[in-house]
C-alpha cells in the first residue's frame, strides 16, 4: 500500500511539475484535469491532519523546486540564491499543505466545499503578489496556457485559470471517490470547458483579425545577446566588459540591414550609463555612426544641448535620438535614469523622430537585493556582491502616445496582471516589455517569463512585443499567439544569440472582462464562494 501511494504521489508530482509549457506543453491538460486529484486520492487514507499536511507540503515543495530550478544558477547571483530558491519552494509548499487540510477525510466532497477549496487556493496564489517584490511565478493556471484554454484568461485572468484547475481536479477527486458514469461525465465536461470556450473565442476574434488585415504595425526588436558581465562592470570579471562604444556599434550594425519599421524596441538597461549623463566623446560617437550609416547620418544628429550634449560629451539620449531621426522610427529603450533630486530609476524611454520629445516610465516593481534594499540589515550582504546603489520605485503606469498608444512594463513587472492592466485602462493599444533575463543564462527562466507575456496579451485583448538582452524577444498577437520569436540561444552554436526580429503586427484589439474588473472579478467570486460556504456549511449538504 505504501509503495502504491508513493508511486502515485511521484507520478502526479512529475505531471504537475512538468506541465508548464517551458517543460512539456502536452502535460498541461493532464495536470489541469487530474494531476492534483490523484495525489489527493492517494493520501486520503491518512486519518490524521498532520499526515496529510506534511505530505502536501513535501509534494508541492518538490514541484516548486523543479519549476524554479533556474534559480540554481549561481554564476551571477552567488550562493544566497539557493536559500531563496529553497525558501520560496517551502513557502508555497506550506500553502498547499494548508489547502490539503480543507479536503475532507471522512465527509462527502460537496460542490459548495469544492468551490470553497478552489477559492482558498486562488486567494493563496493572489497573496503571493504582496510579499516583498511579489512572487508571481508558476501559478497553477499556467498549465492551461495552450492556445485554446488560455483564452479563458480574457474573463478572469490567470488567477481565474488557477481557480479552474483546482476546481476541475476536485471534481475529479469527487468522481474517483463516488465513481459512476454521471460523476465522470461531470468531470469531463468541467475539464473540457476551457477548450470549448477557447475554440469559440478564437473563432470569433479570428474573423475580426481577418477584417483588420490591411492595418499593420511594424516593429524591430533588438536582442543584444550580452551577459551582465559583458554589458557592465562586475567585480572580478572586468576583463569580460565590452566598451560602451562597441556595444552601441553592435546595435547599429544589427539595425543597419533591417527594413524600416514604425517602432524599434531595445531591452532593459540596453547599454551602460544613465539616459542623460554625458560621458561619451562626441567625435567617437559620430565616427561610430558614420561607420554604420555613412556621411548622410550627419543631418540627423540632435541640435539641442542637454540631455543630448554637454560641451564635447554626449549621452545615451544622443545615440537614441539620432537613431530615431535617421531611421524615422519611434524608439523604446530601457535605460537607467537619475532625476534632479538624485534618485535613480530603472526606466523605459520613448523617443520619436519628431523630437526633441521624449517620455519616460519608471519601473515600479523592483527585485529585492538587486534593485532595492528591503531591509537595512541586508546592506552588508549586498556589498559582498558589489551592490551599493539601489533604485527608487516608480509611481504610476504610463502610456506613450505614438502611432499606437503604447504601455511599457520592465522585466519582472510583466508577470503582474494588475499592473499591466493599468496601462490598458489608460488607453494602451499595444503592450511593450523590455527585459534582461541574463542573470540566469542558459536556464528555463526566459521560457517561463515569455509564457507570462502571452497571458497579459489575452487578458487585455491587445498585442504585445518584448525585447530582451538575453531571453526570448518576441511578438504576440491579442489572442496570445506568438507571431515571431528570437530565442535566447542559437540552436546550432549553443551560445547567447544577438539579433533583430522584424515583425508586422495586426493591431487588432478588443475589450475584455478582465480589463474591466481585473483580479477583482475572480477575487470577488472567491470571497463569495468561501464566505458562503463558511456561513452556510451546516445547511448545505448537496
Amino acid at each position: 500500500m505504501r509503495a502504491e501511494i508513493f508511486l502515485v504521489g511521484l507520478i502526479s508530482c512529475l505531471i504537475v511539475a512538468f506541465s508548464q509549457p517551458s517543460f512539456a506543453l502536452w502535460l498541461g491538460p493532464i495536470a489541469a484535469s487530474m494531476g492534483y486529484a490523484f495525489f489527493w486520492r492517494a493520501i486520503a487514507i491518512y486519518p490524521f491532519w498532520r499526515q496529510r499536511f506534511w505530505r502536501g507540503v513535501v509534494w508541492f515543495t518538490s514541484i516548486s523546486l523543479i519549476q524554479l530550478s533556474w534559480m540554481s544558477s549561481i554564476e551571477f547571483q552567488g550562493y544566497y540564491i539557493l536559500f531563496v530558491w529553497l525558501g520560496l519552494s517551502i513557502g508555497v509548499g506550506i500553502q498547499f499543505g494548508l489547502l490539503t487540510l480543507f479536503i475532507p477525510y471522512d465527509r462527502p466532497l460537496t460542490f459548495p466545499r469544492i468551490l470553497a477549496i478552489a477559492s482558498a487556493w486562488t486567494l493563496f496564489e493572489w497573496s503571493r503578489f504582496f510579499f516583498l517584490c511579489g512572487y508571481s511565478w508558476n501559478l497553477s493556471g499556467l498549465s492551461l496556457s495552450n492556445p485554446y484554454a488560455i483564452q479563458l484568461a480574457s474573463i478572469f485572468g490567470v488567477l481565474g485559470l488557477s481557480f479552474w484547475v483546482i476546481f476541475t481536479n476536485l471534481v475529479g477527486l469527487r468522481a474517483l471517490k463516488r465513481k459512476g458514469i454521471p460523476n465522470y461525465a461531470v468531470w469531463l465536461i468541467v475539464a473540457a470547458f476551457p477548450y470549448l470556450f477557447g475554440f469559440a473565442h478564437l473563432s470569433f476574434h479570428q474573423r475580426g483579425m481577418e477584417k483588420n488585415q490591411e492595418a499593420s504595425f511594424s516593429c524591430l526588436l533588438v536582442q543584444t545577446g550580452l551577459l551582465p558581465s559583458e554589458r557592465t562592470y562586475l567585480g572580478g570579471r572586468d576583463m569580460e566588459y565590452l566598451s560602451p562604444y562597441y556595444q552601441w556599434e553592435r546595435i547599429l550594425f544589427l539595425l543597419k540591414e533591417q527594413k524600416s519599421a514604425d517602432l524599434i524596441v531595445l531591452p532593459e538597461s540596453a547599454v551602460p550609463f544613465m539616459w542623460s549623463k554625458c560621458v561619451y566623446d562626441k567625435s567617437k560617437v559620430d565616427r561610430v555612426f558614420f561607420n554604420a550609416f555613412g556621411p548622410a547620418i550627419a543631418d540627423f544628429f540632435p541640435e539641442e544641448a542637454l540631455p543630448y550634449r554637454k560641451d564635447q560629451k554626449v549621452s545615451n539620449a544622443y545615440w537614441v535620438q539620432t537613431l530615431s531621426n535617421f531611421l524615422g522610427s519611434e524608439v523604446v529603450i530601457g535605460l537607467d535614469h537619475e532625476d534632479e533630486t538624485g534618485k535613480s530609476y530603472s526606466s523605459a524611454f520613448y523617443v520619436n523622430p519628431q523630437g526633441p520629445v521624449f517620455d519616460r516610465y519608471d519601473k515600479r516593481i523592483l527585485c529585492p537585493m538587486v534593485e532595492y534594499l528591503p531591509f537595512s540589515f541586508l546592506s552588508s550582504l549586498a556589498k559582498i556582491y558589489g551592490i551599493t546603489d539601489f533604485f527608487s520605485h516608480g509611481k504610476e503606469a504610463k502610456v506613450f502616445n505614438g502611432k499606437l498608444p503604447l504601455s511599457v512594463s520592465i522585466c519582472y513587472e510583466e508577470t503582474f496582471p494588475q499592473n499591466v492592466r493599468e496601462g490598458r485602462l489608460k488607453g494602451a493599444k499595444m503592450l511593450i516589455n523590455v527585459t534582461n533575463d541574463g542573470w540566469y543564462p542558459y536556464s528555463l527562466l526566459p521560457s517561463q517569463h515569455f509564457e507570462h507575456a502571452r497571458f497579459r496579451a489575452v487578458e487585455n485583448g491587445v498585442p504585445l512585443v518584448r525585447a530582451c538582452n538575453t531571453g526570448i524577444s518576441a511578438a504576440v498577437d491579442s489572442l496570445g499567439r506568438a507571431i515571431g520569436k528570437l530565442e535566447e540561444r542559437n540552436s546550432k552554436e549553443k551560445k547567447l544569440q544577438a539579433g533583430v526580429l522584424y515583425v508586422e503586427l495586426n493591431p487588432y484589439e478588443y475589450p475584455t472582462l478582465f480589463t474591466i474588473w481585473g483580479n477583482g472579478g475572480i477575487l470577488s467570486l472567491c470571497c463569495i464562494c468561501l464566505g458562503g460556504f463558511l456561513i452556510l456549511k451546516k445547511e448545505l449538504h448537496w
